[in-house]
């Protein structure tokens, strides 16, 4: 019964991050359901028994996916290779998995809850950079282990790059990041005025309340996020101004938005009611 309660709760877990309903796959760009086919994918590498200990790396593009990293033996590899052709919207598996003998991996002795924090905050970083409309077209790999996250991959210049980087370490739950992107000059394809016109105000609406949420430097009481038309009304409650200028800057990043509408109020902690007056002393009476 209880490998059967654990069975379940592993499943609830990769659904909650990874998965998107065929609505909104209608809805949404060929990137997101990139990621999504990746998430599906990663999900069924974390579940099975035979492939959860070793490090697979999974990228998708335009529903070809390749698969890179390291297993004991060509039982494993393939294995790898059916699970990624099984899941839907997958055209075309690219198997570049190395067969290396016993693999000694740190990541082998790690528990399974550590594994499921993992995959969660890899989802939650993925998520981040892909609705991030100032990186916009780029492919950009990432790996969690307890905390510290690894990048890799190719951006157009340096700026890029730390950019990625910071948006990663304010994700809750990194502890460090390893930036390992290469600087590589190129044309990207603009992404945005596509995104701006299939999205749906409620689709945009979700991966700000999703931004504003996994961000460690913000707060927020009482959040609610409306967006009409591209135009994204902030309300709710921030400790500072600051926070409610990071709040606005997060929302005004998110792909489909236009405007951003900053209602969000500062908390005013409650007045001290005045003290009572204390009882006056007798004055003393000489006969």
């Amino acid at each position: 019964m209880r490998n059967s309660n654990a069975v379940r709760f592993k499943l609830l877990v990769v659904l909650m991050v990874c998965a998107v309903s065929y609505a909104q796959q209608a809805q949404v760009p060929e990137p997101v359901e990139d990621a999504t086919i990746t998430g599906r994918i990663e999900g069924l590498f974390l579940l099975n028994e035979h492939l959860s200990p070793f490090n697979i790396n999974t990228t998708t593009s335009k529903g070809v996916v390749t698969l890179t990293g390291s297993v004991a033996d060509d039982i494993q590899k393939e294995l790898a290779s059916d699970l990624a052709k099984s899941v839907e919207g997958v055209k075309e598996v690219v198997n570049n998995i190395t067969v290396v003998g016993t693999v000694v991996s740190e990541r082998s002795q790690r528990s399974w809850r550590e594994r499921v924090d993992d995959s969660t905050l890899t989802a939650t970083i993925r998520t981040r950079l892909l609705y991030n409309k100032e990186l916009k077209g780029l492919k950009i790999g990432v790996r969690c282990e307890g905390g510290t996250v690894t990048l890799y991959g190719v951006v157009g210049n340096e700026l890029e790059k730390q950019h990625i980087e910071d948006v990663v370490r304010e994700t809750k739950g990194v502890t460090s990041v390893r930036n390992e992107l290469t600087v590589q000059p190129k044309e990207k394809t603009d992404i945005v005025t596509d995104v701006a016109r299939t999205a749906s105000d409620e689709w945009v609406e979700k991966r700000v309340q999703a931004a504003l949420l996994v961000n460690k430097y913000i707060s927020v009481r009482d959040l609610n996020v409306k967006v009409r038309n591209g135009l994204c009304i902030l309300t709710g409650i921030v400790d500072s101004p600051k926070q409610k200028e990071l709040a606005g800057s997060l929302a005004m990043s998110i792909l489909g938005v236009t405007g951003v509408q900053n209602d969000i109020t500062l908390y005013e902690p409650p007045a001290l009611s005045p003290a009572a007056p204390a009882p006056a002393t007798p004055s003393a009476t000489t006969n």
